[in-house]
Formats: structure tokens, C-alpha cells, sequence
């Protein structure tokens, strides 16, 4: 309530520029953590804000955001995966908390469904990809992806392992991993790896925090 006086003061284009700086608005566990881990894993339930997560550390390595992410240029060459090629345009590219919906208009980037791949402005481009055909990875390389919902994967450890030998452009290829959890072998491992920074999150965590903080004008994350 204190900061509703001076968000409702601002112009309209300190609005636009304050709706789009995500860590004014994001929980700590939807921040990348500070250290070189090449896995960050993020772990929660439905509502619990990891998708939002996801694509906001892919839209800031896109556009070069410096603010949080991969060091340097923008990373070029991006992969999101997921269950299915639906999903990954469902919810992932187009979802209320997807890529599309999070972009100011001079960074937008422009979904071709026919070629099932994103090109912001600067040239950087996401490619889509599904668990049901690990064979798609093979050949394409990266410099970071985002891989969602690895538990519900058909083929998760296939998938999984064709895309670690793509990722290999840049000096210092990552991958962020936003999933409900569930026993399956993959996880367990990715859990184990000292390359891993493990996020725990909460639906609960994320309404309190959207309900107390975020004004009328911004979308929830």
C-alpha cells in the first residue's frame, strides 16, 4: 500500500520501463543465484512462479540484459525444450507468464510457428524443441537453454543427453531446468551434481507475494 502513491505518480513510460525490470518485482528464488553453476534447477508446483522464472533469465541472455544472467553479448543460439512441441508453445512461448508476455515492445520477439523458433531484433534466436523426438537435437548447437518440465519428459534421459552435446557455444554454455518434481532418475541426478543450483519454490510463496506487492498495472508472475 506505501508504494502505490508513487507507482500511480510515475509516467506512462516509467511504467512501461519499471513493469519490465524483473528483479524489482521477482522473488529471490525466481533470481539466478550468484555463483558459476551451469545447471539451475527450479523446482515447484503449478502457481509457484518458476515459468515466469524461466523465461525471464531467457529473455535478459537474449536481449543482454545486465541486470542478471550470462555475463557478456547475448547468448545467439537458445533451445527450449519440452514435453511436446505444444507445450513448449503453450506455455513456454505463449503462456501468461511465457516469452511473449514479457518483452517491452522494443525487444519483442517474433514467433514463427512454421519454423517453431523465436528471432528477437539483435538477431538471437530460441529454437523449440520436443522430448518426444531426441533425435531433433542432434547436430543444432547452443549456448543455453531452457528445459521445461523435465519430469513429465517422454524420453528424459535421451533428450536430456542430446542436448548436452549441443551446448557448446560460448565460453560458458548453462541451462535452467523449471519442473514439478517427481522420483524420477534424471532429477535425482541433476540434483546430486555440485554443477547444480538447486531453487525450491512455492505456490504459497508466490500468491502472498503477488497479492502484497505487485500494483493493478503489472501482470502477476
Amino acid at each position: 500500500k506505501a508504494l502505490a502513491p508513487i507507482l500511480e505518480a510515475l509516467s506512462a513510460g516509467e511504467k512501461q520501463h519499471l513493469i519490465h525490470r524483473w528483479p524489482v518485482w521477482a522473488r529471490d528464488q525466481q533470481l539466478p543465484p550468484d555463483w558459476d553453476w551451469t545447471i539451475w534447477l527450479l523446482l515447484g508446483g503449478r502457481g509457484s512462479g518458476k515459468t515466469r522464472a524461466g523465461a525471464e533469465w531467457v529473455r535478459a541472455i537474449a536481449t543482454g540484459d545486465p541486470t542478471f544472467g550470462l555475463e557478456g553479448e547475448p547468448v545467439g543460439r537458445i533451445a527450449l525444450v519440452g514435453e511436446t512441441y505444444a507445450d513448449v508453445r503453450d506455455v513456454m512461448i505463449e503462456g501468461e507468464s511465457g516469452l511473449l508476455a514479457l518483452h517491452p515492445p522494443n525487444q519483442m520477439p517474433i514467433w514463427q510457428s512454421s519454423r517453431r523458433r523465436l528471432e528477437w531484433p539483435n538477431g538471437a534466436v530460441a529454437q523449440v524443441y520436443s522430448s518426444e523426438d531426441p533425435d531433433a537435437l542432434r547436430g543444432p548447437q547452443f549456448g543455453a537453454a531452457w528445459c521445461d518440465e523435465l519430469c513429465k519428459w517422454k524420453h528424459a534421459e535421451e533428450t536430456w543427453n542430446m542436448l548436452q552435446f549441443g551446448l557448446r557455444l560460448g565460453d560458458f554454455p548453462r541451462q535452467v531446468v523449471t519442473t514439478t518434481p517427481r522420483p524420477i532418475k534424471l532429477l535425482k541426478a541433476l540434483i546430486a551434481d555440485n554443477r547444480t543450483a538447486l531453487t525450491r519454490m512455492t505456490t504459497a510463496d508466490n500468491a502472498k507475494k503477488s497479492a502484497s506487492r505487485f500494483p493493478s498495472w503489472v501482470g502477476k508472475p
